[in-house]
């Protein structure tokens, strides 16, 4: 009785309750999460499989979501939260733990404007809400967990590398077995029959996407490997009660936290079925709360499960005309280009990268209508797995600011004004590419009033040049003062 009273006692001060007088609002930011802590000194048994449901209920419009509280360490569960409105949001659990069900709090959301949120879409594009705004993902290779777990200045450090000095956007980890072991990648290294969640995986993961999302960037993460080298769950069984309590726990841990999505893993063609992925992503989805995109991968242009949230390829080397057959398949849901696009030399000499097809693969992925990739330079392969800085990345930072405000929601292909590539928003902005060329041949015709005009050479640092002698007419013409890869970007005025 006294352990009941105590432990009640915590949890209202915890929460900011006091006996018959109601709790008070916490205040957060729109796409900021908040969190509470309860304690359970009481409780028997795996803690893990404790289920303790919050719903939160928007007052304004009624609308809810519903998440899980998760076990965090000795006798304390944690609840997160973020809001995805502004205004007063309340919550009230249930459980069938009588000192974990019946709990209540409250949250007020501030706007936070021009801030992102949880990833979506718009069409085939990908797209951030929060900022509404389409962009390509471009992500790079970055390190094991285990190499950036209580690091913050080292993420620190490798944003200002490959965010702000190269231009990427986001970061790719993958975790394997790490999930149930920190310091394991491997099924068979794991000797537990029923293994939990281990919580120092969560803690650098945790650490990574905050650093990350504050920088505006996304994390992509793969579940699993493949099971030829045992980086996988199918140990314990595919959707088995160890894979659902993990499945659980990355919800309720990591559900609320905006700005990541999630792979299957590798190889998937060897070792799952397409029922299994479609019985994860709905548990998944059933669980998650917020809108994180769940995909798996296939070879070539194929897919083992195409009720997932992107559609996802394993192709080598793909061009402009393959990502435009990707994004065609399947044009109400983003695309991703999930194979890593490694600068190698003579280890897979038919599917390895060199720098030219790098910087061309951007503008190719883009062009097309914005696919997702990843990124690695491993010429000189590191032990944690991560790119080294790409000895072009001005090359790289040239894509990004060229796009940095012009890649739109409403964009769609459009060749047949050019001798070269168009993407344009119809009668407002048209965007024309075109390789190893010393002009462009432009049709401008559906464009009024007055337009501003500049090309980029795109293997140079960034530099635009006005080009002023263009006219709303077709049989426009660029005369490059040089040949190269060049970009043209023509936007109305009004």
């Amino acid at each position: 009785m006294l352990k009941t009273v105590f432990k009640l006692c915590v949890c209202l001060l915890v929460i900011g309750i006091d006996s018959g007088v109601a709790a008070p609002v916490r205040e957060a930011k729109l796409w900021q999460p908040v969190e509470w802590k309860f304690e359970n000194p009481s409780h028997a048994g795996n803690p893990f499989d404790l289920v303790v449901k919050a719903t939160f209920t928007h007052k304004e419009t009624g609308r809810k979501i519903q998440t899980e509280l998760f076990y965090d360490a000795g006798d304390a569960w944690k609840l997160r939260f973020t809001g995805t409105l502004t205004g007063q949001w309340q919550f009230v659990t249930e459980s069938d733990d009588p000192d974990l069900k019946s709990l209540e709090g409250q949250v007020k959301i501030l706007p936070n404007p021009g801030v992102p949120g949880f990833i979506t879409n718009f069409g085939s594009k990908w797209g951030r809400l929060g900022t509404n705004e389409a962009f390509v993902p471009q992500l790079v290779m970055y390190c094991d967990p285990t190499a950036f777990a209580g690091k913050p200045e080292r993420i620190d450090a490798d944003i200002r590398e490959f965010f702000v000095e190269h231009g990427f956007n986001g970061f790719h980890t993958a975790v394997l077995c790490r999930w149930f072991d920190f310091d394991k990648t491997r099924s068979d290294e794991i000797t537990a029959p029923d293994p939990n969640p281990d919580p120092r995986t969560f803690e650098a993961l945790e650490l990574l996407l905050k650093k990350v999302n504050a920088a505006g960037g996304i994390v992509h993460i793969w579940a699993w490997g493949d099971e030829q080298r045992r980086m996988t769950p199918h140990k314990w069984g595919i959707n088995g009660e160890v894979d659902r309590r993990l499945q659980r726990y990355i919800c309720a841990r990591l559900g609320p936290l905006p700005g990541w999505s999630m792979g299957y893993g590798f190889d998937l063609q060897e070792w799952v079925k397409q029922d299994e992925l479609r019985t994860w992503h709905k548990y998944m989805h059933d669980h998650l709360g917020w809108p994180h995109y769940l995909g798996a991968r296939a070879p070539d242009l194929e897919q083992i499960c195409a009720r997932l949230d992107y559609s996802s390829y394993q192709q080598h080397r793909p061009d402009y005309n393959i990502y435009v057959k990707a994004i065609e398949q399947y044009p109400d849901k983003p695309t991703f280009l999930e194979d890593r696009f490694r600068v190698r030399k003579e280890v897979y000499p038919d599917k390895d990268y060199d720098l030219d097809m790098t910087r061309r693969g951007l503008w190719h992925s883009t062009m097309a209508g914005g696919a997702a990739n990843i990124w690695g330079n491993l010429l000189d392969p590191r032990s944690d797995g991560m790119s080294h800085p790409y000895p072009n990345k001005h090359q790289i930072k040239t894509w990004s600011l060229f796009w940095k405000s012009r890649f739109k929601k409403d964009m769609v292909r459009d060749n047949s004004l050019t001798d070269g590539l168009c993407l344009k928003v119809p009668g407002r902005l048209l965007v024309f590419y075109k390789e190893d060329a010393d002009s462009i041949e432009m049709n401008l015709a559906e464009l009024a009033g007055n337009f501003h005009a500049v090309a980029v050479d795109t293997k140079t640092q960034y530099n635009e040049i006005e080009l002023t002698d263009l006219k709303p007419e077709p049989a426009q013409r660029f005369k490059a003062p040089h040949r190269s890869d060049w970009a043209v970007a023509v936007q109305a005025e009004n």
